[in-house]
């Protein structure tokens, strides 16, 4: 049995910053770098070449483990279960990059018949890393991980979207329409690390946020069945 898991966003300012923000450091830049591939090989003289097939499968791999590895340390930070941060990272990362690409795979059907379904799938799949850090039913194989995410988004689907809506969308949007220029790290070194240190914040609140609720539900759904969370 876990022991109650207490998210406190004060929890941010400590050493757990400094690694996230590292992490985005090094994902920002490795996605710059890459799309820059990417782009050099579409317009090169010579026309498209089977390399940019390496650029898009690294670029893929990229938006996928990066991620999770942010939000792992986010969520270690916030919450500051008993379990060491490395070990934490490296117990939930396997399960996290299957149960994602699971999600991926389903919302991706899901859009590529109704784009409108596979919206919807992709906010009630959303929470699935989570599930991955925090149920104590998934970890011991009672439940699905992708059918809990699905449970617990439901209960607070409209907030869960108004949320997406301002941290996936309408930050970013304006943040890019201002920043976009100044984020590049080969032209703009000095603003391209402001802007990752802005994004840093940005992460936690959203993290943050994303936390309280997923806990409070999953604690009504698992308490009940003699688990804690």
């Amino acid at each position: 049995m876990h022991p109650p898991v207490k998210i406190e966003f004060k929890n941010a300012l400590s050493a757990g910053f400094l690694l996230v923000f590292s992490a985005l450091f090094v994902a920002t830049a490795v996605d710059q770098s890459l799309n820059k591939q990417i782009e050099r090989v579409i317009q090169s003289p010579q026309g498209l070449s089977n390399i940019i097939w390496l650029w898009g499968a690294l670029s893929m791999a990229a938006s996928l483990l990066f991620p999770l590895i942010i939000s792992l340390l986010c969520c270690h930070t916030l919450a500051r279960p008993t379990v060491p941060r490395l070990q934490f990272v490296k117990s939930k990362l396997e399960l996290g990059l299957i149960e994602t690409l699971r999600a991926w795979g389903m919302t991706f059907i899901w859009s590529f018949a109704f784009i409108i379904p596979g919206l919807i799938k992709y906010t009630y799949y959303l929470l699935t890393p989570f599930v991955v850090m925090f149920s104590t039913q998934y970890e011991r194989g009672e439940v699905d991980a992708l059918k809990l995410s699905t449970e617990i988004s439901k209960k607070f689907w409209w907030r869960l979207n108004f949320w997406l809506a301002l941290f996936y969308f309408a930050l970013p949007i304006m943040i890019s329409s201002v920043l976009d220029e100044y984020r590049v790290f080969r032209l703009h070194p000095v603003t391209a690390t402001l802007c990752v240190l802005l994004e840093t914040f940005i992460l936690f609140i959203f993290h943050f946020i994303m936390l309280k609720l997923f806990i409070k539900y999953l604690h009504e759904i698992e308490v009940p069945n003699g688990t804690d969370v």
